[in-house]
């Protein structure tokens, strides 16, 4: 994007857009690079940008400033033959209003899992490192099962596979490792679909089954920052861990979730889905 920015600039500047215009082009553009400026304009997704614009903590207005933004230099890209499509281009307006965060319950995550194992269980590798782990989902699409580390419990996010392009390391939690161990293997893809469409179909499915309607925005990966920062209350760990900044984590998932929900959520394995489940509902106000 760095490079396609100096492209867009000097193609503006040759229409005789006005000064004003290219100034508000490089401001607006300098921020849109601060995320995406190493990202290969080719592997942006929709599911990036909406998660970008809403992690931001930005009104409204300025969202739709930099969609905008976003947009016009996707255009541009598209123009220039350098994707085929543009993927801001497919995203609502409307739809940036600010809106809390939402998370699944215990009682919906543990549900979500225990539907997959009756009707869809190649989703429960993908599903599980969203709830327990917090990837994002293009990085569980680019995920492979050689970036699992059993022995020090780990999942290596390489830069070249990750949003922000940095390398990370991400813990893998006792209740997460029960739910991979009986799918491991050596090599291969961790999600069975890498086309974003039919894996929200085949979601979507377990959702429904699972009476989880409607479904938040990116549920798994809100519901593991709460959680996780509830259980840990260390809003740096919980950035480091999501590739996010502190000052995300704090605005977004802070205060979300109730301290005997954490317990039982960090419990959740396959052996003991209905019973969390039944906990739940016993101790529910």
């Amino acid at each position: 994007i760095e490079e396609l920015k100096e492209q867009f600039l000097k193609a503006r500047k040759a229409m005789n857009c006005r000064p004003r215009t290219i100034v508000q082009y490089e401001s607006y553009l300098r921020v849109i690079c601060s995320e995406f400026g190493k990202v290969d304009v080719t592997r942006i997704l929709r599911q990036d940008i909406e998660d970008w614009l809403e992690e931001s903590g930005w009104s409204p207005r300025t969202r739709k400033n930099y969609l905008v933004t976003l947009t016009t230099i996707l255009n541009f890209a598209v123009g220039k033959g350098y994707r085929a499509e543009n993927p801001a281009a497919s995203i609502d307006r409307p739809i940036l209003d600010d809106r809390p965060v939402g998370i699944l319950t215990v009682d919906q995550a543990s549900g979500l899992l225990g539907v997959a194992e009756k009707f869809d269980p190649e989703m429960i590798p993908a599903l599980a490192i969203g709830l327990f782990a917090g990837l994002r989902r293009s990085e569980i699409f680019a995920l492979d099962w050689s970036e699992i580390d059993y022995e020090h419990h780990t999942i290596e996010v390489k830069g070249i596979k990750a949003k922000t392009r940095q390398r990370r390391l991400v813990s893998i939690a006792s209740n997460l490792l029960a739910w991979l161990n009986p799918h491991r293997k050596t090599s291969g893809d961790i999600s069975p679909e890498r086309n974003i469409d039919v894996f929200s179909e085949r979601l979507h499915k377990l959702a429904v089954k699972a009476e989880i309607t409607p479904w938040p925005h990116n549920a798994m990966r809100h519901s593991f920052g709460s959680y996780f920062l509830s259980k840990t209350k260390d809003e740096n760990l919980t950035a480091s861990e999501m590739g996010n900044s502190p000052e995300v984590i704090i605005k977004h998932y802070r205060a979300l979730v109730r301290d005997a929900d954490v317990t039982l959520y960090w419990c959740i394995v396959p052996e003991n889905v209905e019973e969390v489940s039944a906990s739940v509902r016993t101790t529910s106000p």
